[in-house]
């Protein structure tokens, strides 16, 4: 008869290290997502509403910028950020082109700017990061040496800083691609070039060099561009996450969300970045409106 094989009992040492073993792997914290979009007119001009917002829950970003939330009131936008699981939501106006974000974790709003700027800026801190929601004029260079001021100061003071948004003009690193394919736009890189100059990582760049299109998609037809052919000429990368070098050492991934799904929602695509994930602000900063 083949005896029954010897079971070592199990120690207290053991089973404390089998348990640590399991709780620091459900520990191991998830990247946090970062994704920017303009949106068109407030998501299509609010025909998209409920799409887009069913696409973005999908996506599970912890934070989102926005442009262009045309008729979209900052109670509102709260209510449309239930959709995709954010409890925090703001934005920099109530008319024209307003700037928004909304985020899991409590949002504090330092500055709302509008006074001297086409569109103005959001200046926020959430995740113990400061964000700067812009959308460039084209040719008033100076909105953004109004902004760097602001973060060169944050950054001395060891402040980690992202400035993310439509920046209507383009990046050098896309040079070649602009020649060859962008062949029926007016380029620019004043906009990048400062942001740059700075010492911002552009942190789609730093991942995903091939990707060289965030808008227009094929909703810009034919109100704005004839069909596909002409779309191709004009396509180019205009949205951009740009990060201190801190936190892009710290960056995971990054890239922009081509989908067909995308097409009919706005003449943007989104840009969405991951980091290492920070600790959270306490709660005591929910949305704060200084």
């Amino acid at each position: 008869m083949t005896p029954w094989p010897t079971i070592k009992p199990i120690t207290l040492a053991s089973l404390a290290l089998l348990l640590t073993g399991c709780l620091r792997v459900e520990a191991e914290p998830l990247p946090l997502k970062i994704l920017n979009w303009n949106v068109l007119y407030g998501f299509n001009h609010h025909k998209a509403i409920e799409e887009g917002s069913q696409w973005l829950r999908e996506q599970k970003p912890d934070i989102i910028a926005f442009q262009e939330l045309n008729g979209i009131s900052e109670n509102e936008l709260a209510i449309h950020a239930r959709a995709w699981r954010h409890e925090n939501a703001v934005t920099h106006k109530e008319k024209g082109f307003p700037l928004g974000l909304t985020s899991k974790a409590p949002i504090t709003v330092l500055e709302r700017k509008v006074e001297g700027f086409h569109h103005g800026y959001l200046h926020c801190k959430t995740y113990g990061i400061h964000f700067f929601v812009v959308h460039f004029w084209p040719g008033k260079f100076d909105e953004t040496d109004k902004i760097l001021s602001k973060t060169e100061s944050l950054l001395a003071q060891g402040e980690n800083v992202i400035v993310l948004g439509d920046f209507n003009g383009c990046s050098r690193r896309d040079d070649t691609f602009l020649r060859n394919h962008a062949t029926l736009r007016d380029i620019d890189y004043t906009f990048v070039d400062k942001v740059e100059a700075a010492d911002f990582v552009d942190i789609i760049a730093k991942h995903d060099p091939q990707a060289k299109v965030s808008c227009p998609s094929p909703i810009t037809i034919p109100r704005w561009t004839k069909n596909l052919e002409e779309l191709k000429q004009k396509q180019y990368r205009i949205d951009f996450i740009f990060a201190d070098r801190q936190l892009a050492a710290r960056s995971i991934t990054g890239t922009i969300l081509l989908n067909k799904k995308l097409d009919h929602i706005s003449d943007h695509y989104p840009v969405m970045i991951e980091l290492e994930r920070p600790q959270l602000e306490p709660l005591s900063n929910h949305n704060n409106k200084e």
